[in-house]
């Protein structure tokens, strides 16, 4: 398993990425999308603010098993799962494009709501990741207040937000188990008086 796996989160990124320039023409060149956030956008062009803007251990996969290393007494430490919460802002010079843009999103991860095969960039499939669901994740306008409430200075846009998971990151720490090397299976009686 001697993969690189600190570049996971960014490969899934880039896989993102990679998805929406080969489905939504208007984001096909690569400087339309940015994985800024909204407060760093500052442009005249389509663009869109693809922001991870919270990342969690996946609570549904945290009792994940050690993994050997080869036919060895060494172990890799269970790995971890993450879950990735991204922002999608679409800015344009108008609002019928920022729609436009905000529905063939909206098709594209429901028609595709799963990274695998090709769609894996970098060195997710290496790590490990078959498969990453793309889930929307429905805010309430609470927290949708409160999320634009970290961006200052920025007015609150229509957006679509999305869990990305689970994201496989290897452990990259090895330990040794000595294997039992001899059993000794004999029998011993014992008399009481």
């Amino acid at each position: 398993m001697a993969v690189e796996s600190r570049t996971v989160i960014r490969d899934v990124s880039a896989s993102l990425k990679a998805l929406i320039k080969a489905n939504v023409p208007e984001l096909m060149d690569d400087s339309y999308i940015s994985f800024g956030s909204p407060s760093d956008i500052d442009s005249s062009n389509i663009i869109l603010s693809m922001c991870l803007y919270y990342l969690t251990e996946s609570p549904s996969m945290r009792n994940s098993e050690r993994e050997a290393v080869g036919d060895t007494d060494q172990f890799y430490s269970p790995p971890a799962y993450l879950d990735l919460y991204y922002l999608m802002t679409p800015y344009a010079k108008d609002r019928d494009t920022e729609l436009l843009i905000l529905g063939k999103l909206f098709q594209l991860f429901h028609d595709h709501a799963v990274l695998s095969g090709d769609d894996l960039k970098g060195n997710l499939a290496a790590c490990g990741n078959e498969k990453i669901k793309i889930t929307y994740n429905n805010l309430t306008l609470q927290e949708i207040k409160q999320l634009w409430e970290v961006f200052p200075g920025k007015p609150a846009k229509l957006s679509l937000s999305y869990l990305v998971s689970p994201v496989r990151l290897p452990s990259e720490k090895v330990f040794t188990i000595p294997r039992v090397l001899e059993k000794d299976l004999s029998v011993h009686s014992i008399y009481r008086k």
